[in-house]
């Protein structure tokens, strides 16, 4: 269950849809969301694992794991800073 009126994680737009990552059970996930960007409602897309390598879900293609991986780095990065 995502908890949609917290801050997320990270929240970024590509190519015309908005993702959010937000903690998932009890911190031990990691939960990705889409809506088209300007639109209200989340969906649920799946839930993520955070390794030492990025960011690991079959349910996402390749191209937008990678991407997703490099913007949550450099997120944790700032707020570590």
């Amino acid at each position: 269950m995502v908890n949609y009126d917290s801050d997320p994680i990270l929240q970024l737009e590509i190519e015309g849809l908005d993702y959010r990552i937000d903690a998932g059970k009890q911190g031990t996930a990691l939960c990705v969301s889409t809506r088209p960007a300007g639109a209200w409602d989340w969906e649920y897309i799946a839930e993520a694992q955070w390794d030492a390598m990025g960011l690991r879900c079959k349910a996402l293609a390749r191209p937008l794991r990678e991407h997703l991986t490099r913007a949550l780095r450099t997120a944790l990065e700032e707020a570590e800073s």
